[in-house]
């Protein structure tokens, strides 16, 4: 782990993990997109051409049921040529406990280039395309994965000949209060078929690889001037990358003449978004100043998980469990969610606390609404069914279980006999004893022979734990799912 350095869809059958930074994927045709332009790769002529233009996504939902429209208004001017294209897919979701599946089936297709001096066109009864994906959502990730196939062919020139493009595709991805990343992987077997003569007959094949990502990176900017009442605070830069890769081996074709030997070549393309950044406020906290985590704490601190106005923090003094349940909510960037009741006289709505979930954390504790919230979540239990004990100082062993339960990667543990390797593993408790296998295999646990699983865990450790697993969610998950695939 790194000491400090500067969602698909919205699902809304169930209770979404929270606010995450979901993506806006542009289609399933290989393309990658910007505030203002769309790029995608064409090889129905049978060379690489690179198009470029604007894309429309209209969503509309009613239901379980989701209506999606993609406008696609390209052109080259190399090869003079232009691309119009309109889908309609109707997308079906179906809600199993923390899983969705999703059945996606065309609806409308239609499809026309102009390059090269011919028309190449492509209407409804002449495209067939549909695509499955299941998503899980743990307390605040949800991961997904799907596949898709398609056959398309297109009239050249009127029907003196036809090109079908067969396609294979698949998709996984995942989105995260700190990163979202998706990335598709798409194989082409690319068939012209001339009806006035076979010599200009011709097959080909492409792969495409795309991969978006949005990431928020934190960082410190310190002021210049000496004369100012604070020397510097966080920002949060929010920032989308996408990446287009692609590989073919094609004929080698001079006008209509289809030459012996093979074309066949890679490229890429890239396309981000200008970032949007975000000043925090600048915490009162004086107290962490020289402490060796003191970057954590006034990290944690400028999020408002540790009290902003405090000018003493007690950076080894023990973390309460509430007071943990509040640097969740703030870190994580997690909503509060209210209960909405109607008053049966005035029939006004007004928003009203939900009923405690524990007994001992009434409406007045000052964290009573982040322990509500994480507990609703599953991300934090009480010591029992009844009693949270939000005051109690909080353990190793639980910090650490919590970190892994907001991931979902309990079930990473093995399910035979294991040992976790530290002389007091028979201190940790046996609920405990996957989510620290696991945390220790991602990195989270520093090494030594010793887990100390019931120690207090204080607030300093609790910041450098948290600020490490904001670093996991920016760089660890998404390498995994996009230089992990793209270098694959």
């Amino acid at each position: 782990m790194k000491k400090f350095i500067p969602i698909l869809m919205s699902l809304i059958l169930i209770l979404i993990p929270l606010e995450t930074m979901a993506i806006n994927i542009p289609g399933y045709e290989g393309g990658i997109k910007n505030e203002t332009t769309y790029k995608e790769v064409i090889f129905v002529t049978g060379e690489p051409v690179i198009m470029e233009g604007t894309l429309n996504i209209n969503s509309k939902q009613k239901d379980n049921v989701i209506t999606e429209t993609y406008t696609y208004k390209l052109e080259n001017l190399k090869h003079k040529a232009k691309l119009s294209r309109t889908i309609k897919l109707t997308e079906t979701l179906e809600t199993k406990g923390s899983q969705v599946t999703s059945t996606k089936t065309l609806n409308g297709y239609k499809e026309t280039i102009d390059i090269d001096g011919k028309r190449y066109e492509v209407k409804d009864d002449y495209y067939q395309w549909n695509q499955g994906s299941v998503f899980h959502n743990t307390p605040i990730l949800s991961y997904y994965a799907g596949d898709f196939s398609a056959r398309k062919t297109y009239q050249v020139d009127r029907g003196r000949a036809t090109v079908t493009v067969e396609t294979i595709g698949s998709l996984v991805g995942y989105d995260g209060p700190w990163s979202a990343t998706e990335t598709q992987t798409i194989d082409y077997i690319i068939k012209n078929e001339d009806r006035t003569t076979s010599t200009r007959n011709w097959e080909g094949t492409a792969t495409v690889e795309t991969s978006y990502n949005k990431t928020k990176d934190y960082s410190y900017a310190e002021n210049i001037p000496q004369q100012i009442s604070f020397k510097g605070g966080y920002r949060v830069t929010e920032k989308q990358e996408s990446v287009l890769k692609y590989d073919y081996d094609l004929p080698r074709i001079t006008g209509d003449i289809v030459n012996k030997g093979r074309s066949q070549g890679k490229d890429s393309l890239t396309v981000d978004t200008n970032p949007i950044i975000n000043r925090l406020n600048i915490p009162a906290v004086r107290d962490v100043l020289g402490h060796e985590n003191e970057e954590e704490l006034l990290l944690l601190a400028s999020m408002e998980g540790l009290p902003i106005d405090s000018t003493y923090i007690g950076p080894s003094s023990p973390m309460s469990r509430g007071d943990f349940a509040r640097v969740l909510v703030k870190s994580m960037d997690i909503p509060i969610i209210k209960e909405e009741t109607t008053k049966s006289k005035s029939k006004r709505k007004k928003v009203e606390p939900a009923p405690p979930l524990f007994r001992d954390v009434k409406e007045s504790h000052r964290n009573f609404d982040y322990i509500q919230e994480i507990g609703k979540r599953g991300i934090m239990e009480g010591v029992n069914e009844v009693y949270f004990q939000p005051d109690k100082p909080l353990t190793r062993v639980e910090a650490y279980s919590i970190i892994v339960r907001i991931l979902g990667f309990k079930n990473l543990a093995p399910v035979k006999n294991y040992s976790l390797g530290y002389k007091d593993e028979g201190m940790i408790q046996a609920w405990a004893k996957d989510y620290i296998y696991v945390a220790k295999e991602l990195g989270f646990i520093e090494k030594g022979d010793y887990f100390y699983p019931n120690r207090e865990i204080t607030k300093a450790e609790t910041a450098k734990l948290i600020v490490n697993l904001i670093n996991y969610m920016q760089d660890e998950l998404k390498y995994d799912y996009r230089e992990g695939i793209l270098n694959n």
